[in-house]
């Protein structure tokens, strides 16, 4: 019967091998105790007990990428914080603050520096060819005598609880002269007229169709002839017995328009 092998005893020796522990390739240098080179730890050697550590940058995985949540998490919390504060105090300023209601839109206000409150009734028009805004004598010594310009606005105003519309018609000759010659033609009768608007198309619902069967009034300011027309704004009230009948009245209308200057007359 054999005896027990001890394995912890020495191994045998062996021709051109130093002697040590079977299995292992120790060197000379290993004797010294560093180890081999086939036991050399690799770069992921990890000793007993440690905790795994994850690998690459600490930005770019593991604690970095738990950081970059946290970060993001806030941020984005802190967004909706500013939003709600800032939606609270917008409704705390409506609430409070209410906005001031639109004033509905009205018409331009009546301009009044004499007997009557006039009211513009469309926008002035101008035009350089006067022969083609007048008839008989007077676009005939327009047609020997060109006119600069002419100018010529409809007001309305209110005369006796009625309404009526003038017309201001101002002709700008090339001299105070023509103007005075020119004003002498229109004021004849059966001589021909400056047209007004309402005689070139302005409508006016319900009433004339011209202005020049009443409250005539005319004027020379230098170079200019300043020619007014006044009649009733309703169909009904503008007939030629009612016109005849208030003439007196309605040339005070548009000799108050001329004195104020309405549609460049001033």
């Amino acid at each position: 019967m054999s005896e027990p092998y001890d394995y912890r005893g020495q191994a045998p020796s062996q021709a051109g091998r130093p002697q040590g522990w079977a299995g292992t390739s120790r060197m000379p240098t290993q004797a010294l105790g560093a180890p081999p080179p086939d036991l050399q730890p690799s770069s992921d050697y990890r000793p007993y007990g440690q905790p795994d550590r994850p690998s690459g940058n600490r930005g770019s995985g593991g604690f970095g990428k738990d950081r970059s949540k946290l970060l993001d998490y806030a941020l984005k919390g802190l967004g909706l914080v500013g939003v709600a504060l800032v939606s609270g105090f917008l409704w705390f300023l409506i609430r409070n603050n209410p906005a001031t209601p639109a004033r509905a839109q009205t018409s331009p206000p009546a301009s009044q520096t004499g007997l009557y409150a006039f009211q513009a009734y469309n926008n002035a028009s101008t035009v350089t060819d006067c022969t083609d805004h007048a008839s008989d004598k007077v676009k005939n010594y327009l047609a020997a005598h060109p006119c600069v310009s002419l100018t010529r606005s409809l007001f309305t105003a209110s005369v006796a609880g009625q309404k009526v519309v003038t017309s201001v018609a101002v002709v700008r000759m090339d001299s105070a002269a023509s103007a005075v010659a020119l004003r002498k033609i229109s004021d004849g009768n059966g001589t021909g007229h400056v047209h007004d608007l309402v005689e070139d198309g302005v409508v006016i619902p319900g009433g004339p169709h011209s202005l020049q069967n009443a409250g005539y009034f005319s004027k020379v300011k230098g170079a200019r002839l300043i020619i007014v027309m006044t009649e009733y704004v309703d169909g009904n009230a503008d007939t030629k017995t009612n016109l005849d009948a208030n003439d007196t009245t309605l040339r005070g209308v548009s000799s108050d328009a001329a004195k104020q200057g309405l549609g460049g007359s001033g």
